[in-house]
């Protein structure tokens, strides 16, 4: 763990695999980088992934331009503004950086304003609470990198967590029914009632659908071309 010497409450944890995360509130400055102790004088340069968490809300000039290897950009929900040099642009797009962050968020626009890879984070559909059995579903639409997703059923039972004994983390396939275009009730209506209301008032939801949509009409088009 790396403390920043101008920014309190502000540090950086190395986990490993090339992985760093930055913790902390408010916006970065490029001296909020410097560190004490720090693993050598080119301690950025090891680090492929950089995960901002909820709270950081900015990332001015020089930040992100000091680690040079990085391959991907884990962006929080909170993040509401990054400073786009043409340093910071020659760097994503040298490396092909691929951007990971909720739908709809600023994250998603900075990928598109960038032309960057953007991988959509998972989207959580609602919590089911079996009273009989005092168990709880959560249900998670996941996306993966190469963009194909799947339906993750998150089953907490009391006093454990998913995956130890009583408890279960299920993959499904998207319902049979599903297709791109359809609304938000629709798609709701896929799923047991107790996720309904949370589903069609999700906004991350909706970009989804909407986003979804639009990528089968482009491929129903683009595979039209090539057959005229």
């Amino acid at each position: 763990m790396y403390y920043s010497k101008h920014h309190k409450g502000l540090f950086f944890i190395n986990r490993g695999m090339g992985n760093l995360e930055f913790r902390g509130e408010g916006g970065i400055y490029a001296s909020d980088t410097e560190i004490w102790n720090p693993d050598g004088e080119n301690w950025k340069d090891s680090f492929t992934t950089v995960t901002v968490y909820d709270d950081i809300t900015e990332i001015y000039e020089g930040v992100l331009e000091q680690f040079r290897n990085v391959h991907r950009l884990n962006l929080p929900k909170s993040l509401i503004h990054i400073d786009s040099t043409e340093e910071l642009r020659t760097l994503l797009h040298t490396n092909d950086v691929i951007v990971h962050a909720p739908y709809g968020s600023y994250g998603d626009k900075f990928a598109a304003e960038m032309g960057l890879r953007f991988w959509p984070m998972n989207i959580e559909l609602g919590w089911y609470k079996n009273e009989a059995y005092d168990e709880s579903t959560r249900l998670v639409l996941c996306f993966r990198e190469d963009g194909s997703m799947n339906l993750l059923y998150d089953i907490f039972t009391t006093g454990i967590s998913a995956g130890s004994s009583g408890g279960a983390s299920l993959w499904r396939e998207m319902p049979n029914e599903y297709y791109p275009g359809c609304s938000s009730e629709q798609f709701a209506g896929m799923f047991p009632a107790p996720y309904y209301e949370h589903i069609i008032n999700n906004p991350e939801v909706k970009e989804f659908l909407r986003r979804d949509a639009r990528r089968n009409k482009q491929d129903k088009d683009k595979q039209k071309e090539d057959t005229e």
